[in-house]
């Protein structure tokens, strides 16, 4: 995911283990703009792409949150 949307890549490690551990993943605070690609955020892609990035996310916290035990 973070090689295919082209996302920093420890940013977006940060995010998705911060996102795992509190079982959800946010959209609030500057955490997912950081992971996103340098765009500017006039950019009519910017906002597709943030709500593409955060779903895919989101799909993949709620798939694994819980696995594992304490992280």
């Amino acid at each position: 995911m973070i090689n295919t949307e082209n996302l920093n890549e420890e940013a977006a490690k940060r995010y998705i283990l911060t996102s795992l551990k509190r079982e959800y993943a946010s959209e609030n605070g500057t955490e997912l703009n950081e992971i996103l690609p340098k765009m500017s955020p006039l950019n009519p892609q910017y906002l597709t792409k943030k709500q593409s990035v955060f779903q895919k996310i989101s799909a993949f916290v709620d798939k694994f949150k819980g696995v594992g035990g304490k992280i």
